[in-house]
């Protein structure tokens, strides 16, 4: 049964997750930061925990080992498509930051918060699309190898198609523990995301009702103003509506939820800010 502080939002979050140097057009590098303080002004009940970097070896879980070790030392271009090693740090905190939500998650059968991104377009050896390790994978290898969790579900939600996350759960033979949907793969468009919206209660119970964990990449990218929008178009209120079927379902299904920030790109940041600010009103709502 989740925990009976369950509007209590568990944020896994270290500054050192955060990129300060410019690394290219998409902020997630550096909006970590920008989205827990935005929830602190709300005033919602954020209670930042501890986390730690992760291992060479506990990445390599998920990814070939020659393609982690030289990410981290710098010979290998990141998702950034450069070789910062502030950047390759980084990475280390970022997937500790979901390992580490994760597992707390699954252990106490709490929702946790993970304020990160550029995950599910990271293959099994290669770097794309502003993500370098995929911390979805990891994450459910992990609690499946150490933490006795049966099934894990992912529900990506960002607008883009979660294909480093489906290669590296084939590459690393995954598919029987690990249940993946991604909006990406489907056509949803202004003509039809009401009734997606609608739908998506069965999806999550048809899909996920099984999982011991839902880890929920809550992307804002789907958002009909975003200049990267390819699945979704859905507006402000449709996001919010989104997420707070999201945490309401699996409420009902007593399944904890990880989730993490994934894609938003529009201009100012604070556009993006707000729309995650979304997600988190959407909790307390469905935790009422």
């Amino acid at each position: 049964m989740i925990g009976h502080k369950s509007k209590e939002m568990l944020v896994f979050y270290n500054k050192r997750q955060q990129v300060e140097e410019n690394v290219g057009y998409s902020p997630s590098a550096r909006k970590s930061k920008l989205v827990v303080h935005g929830w602190k002004q709300l005033g919602y009940p954020v209670i930042i925990k501890k986390i730690r970097a992760l291992s060479q070896e506990e990445i390599a879980v998920a990814h070939d080992r020659d393609y982690v070790r030289g990410i981290l030392s710098g010979k290998i271009k990141n998702g950034f498509g450069n070789k910062s090693l502030n950047v390759a740090k980084s990475l280390q905190w970022t997937t500790g930051s979901f390992v580490c939500a994760a597992i707390h998650a699954h252990l106490h059968k709490n929702n946790t918060f993970s304020p990160t991104s550029g995950f599910h377009h990271a293959g099994y050896n290669y770097a794309n699309g502003f993500c370098t390790f995929c911390g979805l994978t990891i994450a459910a290898i992990l609690l499946h190898k150490q933490h006795k969790a049966q099934q894990v579900g992912i529900l990506d939600l960002d607008s883009h198609v979660g294909d480093g996350t489906a290669n590296t759960v084939r590459k690393t033979k995954s598919q029987n523990f690990i249940n993946h949907y991604s909006l990406g793969y489907y056509d949803i468009q202004k003509h039809n995301n009401s009734q997606w919206l609608e739908d998506l209660p069965s999806l999550i119970k048809q899909n996920f009702s099984h999982c011991d964990i839902l880890f929920y990449q809550a992307g804002v990218d789907c958002h009909e103003d975003d200049p990267e929008v390819s699945s979704g178009h859905f507006n402000s209120e449709q996001i919010y509506l989104r997420d707070k079927i999201v945490y309401s379902v699996c409420r009902e299904l007593r399944i904890p939820v990880v989730t993490n920030l994934a894609g938003g790109y529009q201009k100012p940041i604070q556009k993006v800010i707000d729309l995650h600010n979304l997600t988190a009103k959407a909790f307390q709502d469905a935790y009422e």
